[in-house]
Order: structure tokens, then C-alpha cells, then sequence
């Protein structure tokens, strides 16, 4: 029983690593790989989420990020408004890299009393790189989540870099590599 008791405690400790625990105050990715760092935020009348799939262009490479706009935030330096979204770091082996699309999931209020659950898929196709031992920051990704939904790439990096110092606490970002996206991305469906 006690041995059980040790085992729940860690997995509820191991459960509470932040992103600050996992950068031990740097942005220098492990030997091998690089780092690509955007943030995910949304404009939405009522309780939102969105999710973006990425695929390796030059390898097999590929995954899901996610963010829940009713629970994530991205705090921004001291003094900023903070805004709902999520600051993403995806680790990978240098390469060449897709956004491949995205989705997003918000309840819209038609009567005072009722509420519809509506979704949208977006085509991104935005490429970027991944160098070995850079971090390169990609901008952000707003979702505008209403009857036109559609998403905005931005350059937040000021709200973003004082997010990885504020939060991630990071100690320098004279390394980081900005290569922001931009443009618009309309509905798919």
C-alpha cells in the first residue's frame, strides 16, 4: 500500500512539470534539434478551442498542438493585458516544416437562452524551418472565431517574448530567431 501511495504522489508530481521546469531558464534546444515557439490565441464570442496539426516536409515528422481558450493564457510582460491563447514549443530535428491546418470549436449565442455549437476548418499551408540549435519564433495565431470565421498571423512577439520571460521564465532571448508568418487564412468548409 505505501509503495502505491509513492507511486500516485509522483505521478501527480510529474503531472505539475511547467514549461519552466523544462527550460531550466533557456531557450537552447537539446543537441540535435531546434525549437519553434508561436503562440495560438483566439477571438471568440463565448467558450472556445483550437487545434493546428504540423507535418514534417523533409521527414515523417508530424503532430497536434491544442489550445483552450477558456483555461490558456498567454500573460505577456508585466503590465500587459493578458490574452486568451497558449504559447506553443514544438522541439524538433532540423528540417523543413508545415502548419498544415487548423481547427477551431465555439459555442455562439443565437437567443439569449440558447446556445450552438459551431466549428470551422482552416487551411494553413504556412511552411518554416528548423535549424539544430535555434529556437526561431514563428508569430501568432489568431483564430477570429464568429459568422466569418478566419485566422490572422501576426508578430506578437513583444506579448510573446515577455510571456518565455515572465512565465517560462527564460533568462535571455538574444538567441531567439524571429521569422514570423503572415497573412490571413480563411474557412475550409
Amino acid at each position: 500500500m505505501r509503495h502505491l501511495s509513492t507511486l500516485c504522489a509522483a505521478a501527480l508530481l510529474a503531472g505539475c512539470t511547467t514549461m519552466a521546469d523544462t527550460l531550466h531558464g533557456s531557450l537552447t534546444p537539446p543537441a540535435g534539434l531546434g525549437y519553434a515557439v508561436f503562440s495560438m490565441t483566439v477571438y471568440a464570442a463565448d467558450q472556445a478551442s483550437a487545434g493546428i496539426s504540423w507535418r514534417g516536409l523533409d521527414n515523417e515528422r508530424y503532430g497536434n498542438v491544442s489550445a483552450n481558450f477558456g483555461t490558456d493564457t498567454v500573460f505577456g510582460a508585466a503590465g500587459m493585458t493578458p490574452v486568451d491563447g497558449k504559447l506553443q514549443l514544438l522541439p524538433l530535428p532540423p528540417g523543413r516544416y508545415q502548419l498544415q491546418d487548423g481547427y477551431g470549436r465555439w459555442n455562439d449565442r443565437e437567443e439569449w437562452w440558447q446556445m450552438n455549437s459551431r466549428y470551422a476548418r482552416f487551411v494553413l499551408n504556412k511552411p518554416f524551418e528548423v535549424r539544430a540549435g535555434e529556437t526561431v519564433y514563428l508569430g501568432e495565431v489568431r483564430f477570429n472565431l464568429d459568422n466569418l470565421p478566419d485566422i490572422d498571423f501576426l508578430d506578437s512577439r513583444q506579448r510573446d517574448y515577455g510571456h518565455m520571460q515572465r512565465v517560462w521564465k527564460v533568462n535571455s532571448l538574444d538567441g531567439v530567431t524571429t521569422r514570423p508568418f503572415s497573412g490571413k487564412a480563411g474557412r475550409s468548409n
